[in-house]
């Protein structure tokens, strides 16, 4: 009899999941089907070259809260989608390059550490809904994007408010945060409805929407409230 070894290349920025493999062998008149589950797991590419190894503290906890706790979810499974798409579409590449440099890795070290501060307090906000999993997860992205923005674009917002103020004389005012609010009310009754339907489509779109709506509100709220400060 033959052997033959079956070899499967899985790219870095592959989705994670469960994948079902139907492998079929031909030999004259003879032929042989199998089906194979292939289990794929995304790494978390920028925190395992930062922190040197895929078994330290701060990668589990990462890879825990995502496998764990928002896969299992239909609100967060879909966020994950988007998310990965996008995430993956730079990660290597940047994996790579801080991997190579020392002061490039210290430097993400400490551009990391709100991350995961920030993501611990997601994770304890998602186990505070034990009742419902998918209200723990919207929840737990509610924390994470509020914090997110407030930490990481809030300087960039309130540069880019200065510069507007400063050179084309805008501003925002109440109607500019009103309407952000009625978007980001529309994306959150979105995801309900996503929830209801179980739609994966509107689930992804609503799901993403509230994020960087979030983020952006919290941002934007942040710089106004600091450029007042300073007038």
């Amino acid at each position: 009899f033959a052997i033959s070894i079956l070899t499967v290349n899985v790219p870095a920025g592959a989705a994670g999941g469960t994948y079902t493999l139907l492998v079929t062998g031909t030999s004259g008149s003879l032929s042989r089907a199998a089906t194979v589950t292939l289990n794929v797991r995304s790494g978390c590419l920028i925190a395992t070259a930062t922190y040197g190894s895929e078994l330290s503290p701060e990668v589990q906890f990462l890879r825990g809260f995502r496998d764990q706790d928002v896969l299992n979810t239909f609100a967060g499974s879909r966020f994950m989608t988007v998310f990965n798409q996008f995430y993956y579409s730079f990660s290597p590449t940047v994996a790579q390059s801080i991997a190579e440099n020392e002061i490039l890795r210290a430097a993400t070290k400490l551009l990391l550490y709100p991350l995961i501060g920030i993501l611990h307090l997601a994770a304890m906000t998602y186990d505070a809904s034990p009742f419902s999993f998918e209200l723990g997860v919207v929840a737990a992205g509610l924390v994470a994007s509020s914090l997110i923005g407030l930490v990481y674009f809030s300087p960039i917002a309130f540069c880019s408010l200065a510069i507007l103020k400063r050179f084309r004389g805008l501003a925002l005012n109440n109607g500019h945060f009103k309407a952000i609010a009625v978007i980001w009310l529309g994306s959150l009754v979105s995801i309900a409805v996503s929830e209801i339907f179980t739609s994966p489509t509107l689930m992804m779109v609503s799901a993403a929407a509230f994020v960087l709506l979030t983020a952006s509100s919290s941002a934007l709220t942040a710089a106004r409230a600091l450029s007042r400060l300073l007038a």
